[in-house]
């Protein structure tokens, strides 16, 4: 089943009448989250994963969902549906075994579609941000009793979880644009905080991926409400609802971290929130995980971060604020590129992005189950690191496997110079941050400048 072919209203109306659901790749963040929101709606929730660790591991137990391995006995007439990750496709032994037995089979964006539309709506979209600004209003309206239904593209470090279940008329939910996903959603404001080229093995050109977000805008209600970062009004140049452009003014360091929090900013004005209440609640997020997640306190002689960033300008910004923190030490970055399709078209915009760095270990390319490495040069890794000991010459570059990287990772902390370890990237490269300490407990609130 390919995106476009659906109703979206018989996919929900199916949906909502199935009462034992099988989900295909669960352990996602997206699709953990989603389980948990069609938990309490009643349904009953199985589903399947690959052995591989997650951080949502632990989430499913507290929900009481067991989690297969990928297997055909999986699938059984005893479903009424089954929902699948974007990274499965109609091959996948449970889907061919849904479609045997005339199991209807949804993406996972049905499903959100489904819950979204139903409620008062509000979408976080854009290259970069939206998972920080989600959480900030999904805070922020909890804090000021709107009791929203929040779903995020990471824990949020207040609730242990990505996903909130409340009772209120309002869903804030982070909105997606690969495969045009979000063009499901119907939201009453809908959030762009950025469009930069992104996921080249979908959207062949800068101008495709353009396009799917002038179309998002063009859907909206002529009664909603559009919130945009104010560079983008030379690509948004039309809406058929109030637009509010936001930004602010200054140096570019650090300058989104003040965009998130102007951001969310907006949706407050918008609901009747005053500026006070609303930066108290900012000034009391946690933060999520993955973003600027410390592993060490910030005044250890080693201190260790884990961030998400895998798009050029996000390691450049991530980075950025590092070295604003620890002018004086020694950064190391353990960078795994997500997937080989951006590695490939990003490769000249990756090879400049860690001029704030002093050494860079570079990890195998994280591969999407959408794609073949067959595909792409045998050597792009290697392509990466030449390209960027041409851009900085000084610098040491070299390439490790994980289990290398930790190894390394622990005999660095070990010496006596101050220095600071970050994991940059999509894939499971977090678990070098985990295993340089030994699985510690993170600092539980990160530091305000990140934030």
């Amino acid at each position: 089943m390919n995106y476009g072919e659906i109703d979206i209203h018989d996919s929900c109306f199916m949906i909502h009448d199935s009462k034992k659901i099988h989900m295909v790749g669960i352990k996602g963040q997206g699709m953990a989250a989603l389980a948990e929101l069609l938990r309490a709606e009643g349904k009953h929730i199985s589903g399947s994963d690959t052995k591989e660790s997650f951080s949502t591991d632990a989430v499913l137990r507290k929900l009481g969902i067991r989690v297969r391995t990928f297997q055909k006995k999986n699938i059984t007439k005893r479903l009424d549906a089954v929902i699948r990750s974007s990274a499965y496709g109609d091959s996948h032994v449970e889907i061919a075994a849904a479609r045997r037995l005339g199991i209807p089979v949804f993406n996972y964006i049905d499903a959100v579609a489904e819950l979204c539309n139903k409620k008062r709506g509000i979408l976080v979209t854009g290259t970069h941000g939206k998972t920080t600004v989600t959480a900030l209003i999904g805070c922020l309206l909890e804090d000021t009793g709107f009791d929203p239904t929040v779903l995020v593209g990471a824990t949020v470090r207040r609730w242990g979880r990505n996903a909130r279940v409340g009772k209120g008329t309002w869903m804030v939910a982070e909105g997606d644009e690969y495969q045009n996903k979000f063009l499901q959603m119907r939201p009453e404001v809908l959030i762009v905080t950025s469009i930069e080229y992104d996921h080249p093995d979908f959207f062949r050109t800068k101008s495709d991926y353009v396009r799917a977000f002038r179309t998002m805008v063009s859907q909206l209600d002529r009664n909603g409400l559009l919130i945009a970062e104010r560079s983008l009004k030379r690509i948004i140049k039309k809406a058929p609802c109030r637009v509010v452009w936001y930004g602010i003014a200054g140096k570019k360091e650090g300058r989104h971290l003040e965009l998130n929090r102007e951001a969310a900013r907006q949706v407050a004005r918008y609901l009747g929130i005053s500026s006070a209440v609303a930066t108290h609640s900012f000034d009391s997020y946690e933060g999520t995980a993955r973003r600027m997640e410390f592993y060490t306190s910030p005044e250890a002689d080693t201190v260790v971060i884990d961030d998400y960033a895998h798009h050029p300008t996000a390691l450049r910004t991530t980075l950025a604020a590092v070295r604003k923190q620890f002018p004086a030490r020694h950064v190391t970055v353990f960078f795994q590129p997500h997937t080989y399709s951006r590695t490939s078209v990003l490769l000249d915009d990756f090879a400049e992005s860690f001029e704030h760095v002093d050494e860079v270990i570079l990890l195998p390319i994280y591969s999407s189950q959408r794609e073949n490495a067959k595909d792409f040069p045998h050597d792009l890794l290697r392509r990466l690191q030449h390209r960027m000991r041409r851009v900085n010459a000084k610098q040491s570059i070299r390439v490790m496997t994980i289990q290398e990287a930790i190894r390394y990772g622990r005999n660095l902390s070990s010496l006596t110079r101050k220095r600071v370890l970050i994991t940059l990237g999509a894939g499971n490269g977090w678990k070098i941050a985990k295993g340089i300490t030994y699985g510690k407990s993170i600092v539980n609130k990160v530091p305000s400048s990140y934030t």
